[in-house]
Order: structure tokens, then sequence, then C-alpha cells
């Protein structure tokens, strides 16, 4: 009767290991990229120097639709903006690097000569 429970538990963790899908190159990289809309403003937005002051500043032609960041426990070190006719457009960092004090706040420009991936 043991041995019969032994053999079953075996079999059944080995289907397991077997039918287990197996990490590839398509896994989700938690460092990015990701959409950033929701942690920039534009400095004609209502509130970007009053209650949205928290967020980094972006400046660009094309506001901050299609932005697309990587970064990890709030520290981003490369972004992108994806232009309506898609292309792909890296974003330069104008503000120092302010992690992990936060003194200083983000500010990042378009430059339409510097296309690119932020992957």
């Amino acid at each position: 009767m043991i041995r019969r429970a032994l053999t079953t538990a075996a079999l059944a963790a080995a289907a397991t290991l077997v039918l287990a899908p197996t990490a590839t190159a398509d896994e989700i990289d938690p460092t990015g990229p990701y959409d950033a809309t929701e942690y920039f403003v534009t400095p004609w937005d209502p509130g970007a120097f009053g209650e949205h002051a928290e967020k980094g500043l972006i400046l660009s032609p094309y506001g901050d639709a299609g932005l697309q960041c990587r970064g990890f426990h709030g520290r981003i070190w490369d972004c992108t903006q994806t232009l309506p006719n898609g292309t792909v457009n890296k974003l330069i960092r104008l503000s120092p690097d302010a992690y992990p004090s936060r003194v200083m706040r983000e500010v990042w420009a378009y430059d339409p000569f510097n296309t690119g991936s932020a992957s």
C-alpha cells in the first residue's frame, strides 16, 4: 500500500516537472520597459508644480504620451517615447540621477535625433 502511494507520488512529481513551463527569453523583464506615462507630467499640465511635483517632468512636443522606461525600485535609467507614427525616440535625462535622496526632480527631454529602443 505504501509502495503504491510512493510510486503514485513519484509519477505525479515527474509529470509536474515535465509539463511545467520552462524559462524562455520571452519572460517579462522586471526592469522594463514598462508604460511610464503615469509617472511623468509636462510643465504645462495643471498641478505640475503643485500636487504633481513628485512626478518627473517630460519636455516633449508629444506631451507625456507613449512613454516607456526601464527602472527598478523607483530608479529610472532609460526612457523612450513612441510617437504616433510608430517611431521610437530615446529621451535624454537633463537632471542628475537623484536616487536615493530624490532631492531633485527628474527631468527628461525629447531628442529628435536619437531613435532607438528601451529594450
